[in-house]
């Protein structure tokens, strides 16, 4: 739980492992790079630098442990050519499995200073990810099915026999075709970059007005631009590879080849074992980078005909442009839905967490910015309450009445830009479940939750508010 993202302005609320365990392989590559040409004081502090980053990457993201699998791969090739020993890289190999070693006691050491006890009843064993990496239904995703049978079973022993079981049966089912079309499947998902825009927006707090207007064009700019970027960078990565003649006797020739094994080793993990979803192949992105500046770009025979100094910018200009204008046309072909303003965080259902209990004639309110028209506002409040919600512009004064949904309490109605308040209110002569989210110091949303007249702000009600293009319908 780590990287805090802004977007054009927008506060992101849901914390990923992504960023800095991309910058801490950088890191790692980096060291391995300068490793020989250092001074001995320079290699202590570097050993140092080295041990620190392999123990936050494994206490962050566990399955960077195909950095070991990878350094091993690349010794055999150095051992082979009785270069291990000259270059010293068996020392920082050594200290990649030190570090993540150093994970186990340093998990103990954290769980302790933070007063923190695992709760055995809820977690899942490694076999429940094995099994949605199996599962041909959801492509293997995350699969809701999945968890919630997992989540209806007693402890991890149960769990465990269950997943083995249907594990087995997934994978007899799938026959060897079925499988490799299902790991070709995986593959094509974890480099598909296309969603790029809806990966990390668990719930703006309010998206600003600037961006609104200009939604439609800039998600489909967004989604070409990196597509193409990234199939560019994978294109010219795999020219030079296969002109590549790896120079063993420098340490820049086995960063490279450990970039390249690792990033690999990270696409095998998942797509042959683990669940998977399009942003975990991301990961892969600062190796991808760091190979291609490594390795030398080939010589090419001097051209006899110069080409004409104007032409690469000419040709820059055009293809912006281009791509400036079929992001123009997408997005007004095909326009997305836009979160207006939501708070979408909460606590995953497997830990089943706690829902506020509203007392008998007690009220909860929060406000809420749109800073731009919308035509949809749900929230969320908890499986056969009874509640009265109502959203209600404070400028105006004007009231909604939201609409039991089942999952949700919903309306569907345009809704002008400004500050709104909801209001749940309890009627009824028992008290009514509501699902609110707390931390212990973070504000999930720009205004704090009141429940009879105290305010919380690190509590906050779990809503969304969307604007859909053409007036189409949402469910919940």
């Amino acid at each position: 739980m780590d990287n805090f993202t802004c977007l054009l302005g927008s506060d992101k609320q849901v914390f990923y492992s992504d960023l800095p365990s991309m910058l801490l392989l950088l890191i790692i590559m980096r060291i391995f790079w300068r490793w020989p040409e250092q001074t001995r004081s320079h290699q202590i502090g570097a050993g140092i630098g080295l041990t620190v980053a392999v123990l936050l990457g494994a206490l962050i993201k566990p399955n960077l442990i195909v950095l070991i699998p990878a350094a091993a791969i690349v010794a055999l090739i150095l051992h082979h050519q009785h270069l291990l020993k000259p270059l010293k890289l068996w020392l920082p190999m050594l200290l990649v499995v030190v570090g993540f070693g150093l994970s186990v006691p340093a998990t103990r050491v954290i769980d302790a200073a933070s007063h923190y006890t695992p709760k055995t009843e809820f977690a899942f064993p490694v076999t429940n990810w094995l099994l949605m990496g199996t599962n041909a239904k959801s492509h293997s995703m995350y699969a809701a099915h999945d968890v919630h049978a997992a989540i209806k079973l007693s402890d991890q022993a149960a769990r465990q026999h269950h997943d083995l079981v249907l594990l087995k049966q997934r994978v007899k089912h799938l026959g060897g075709s079925g499988l490799i079309k299902l790991w070709f499947t995986k593959l094509g998902i974890l480099l598909n970059v296309q969603g790029i825009q809806s990966w990390y927006n668990g719930g703006f707090r309010s998206a600003p007005a600037v961006y609104q207007k200009h939604v439609q064009t800039l998600a489909a700019l967004t989604a070409i631009s990196y597509t193409t970027a990234t199939l560019t960078l994978w294109l010219t990565l795999i020219l030079r590879l296969l002109t590549w003649q790896p120079e063993w006797r420098q340490a820049r020739g086995a960063a490279s080849m450990l970039a390249v094994v690792t990033a690999l080793g990270y696409l095998a993990f998942h797509t042959l074992l683990w669940e998977t979803e399009a942003r975990y192949g991301q990961i892969i992105l600062p190796l991808l980078l760091f190979t291609l500046a490594s390795i030398p770009k080939p010589v090419k025979a001097k051209a006899v005909v110069h080409r004409l100094a104007w032409r690469p910018v000419a040709l820059l200009g055009l293809t912006c442009s281009s791509v400036l204008g079929l992001s123009h046309v997408v997005g007004a072909v095909h326009p997305p839905p836009l979160v207006v303003a939501a708070q979408h965080s909460q606590l995953s259902e497997q830990y089943h967490a706690k829902p506020e209990r509203l007392r008998p004639n007690a009220t909860m309110t929060e406000n809420v910015t749109l800073n731009g028209p919308a035509d949809y506002f749900s929230m969320q409040i908890h499986a056969h309450s009874v509640v009265a919600v109502t959203l209600t512009k404070l400028a105006s004064g004007q009231t909604y009445h939201l609409t039991d949904a089942g999952a949700v309490y919903r309306l569907h109605h345009p809704l002008e830009p400004g500050r709104y308040q909801i209001t749940v209110c309890n009627w009824c002569t028992t008290s009514q479940a509501v699902d609110v989210v707390r931390t212990a110091h973070y504000q999930l949303s720009a205004f704090p939750l009141v429940i009879n007249g105290t305010a919380s702000h690190t509590a906050s009600l779990i809503y969304k508010s969307l604007l859909h293009a053409h007036g189409r319908s949402i469910n919940g």
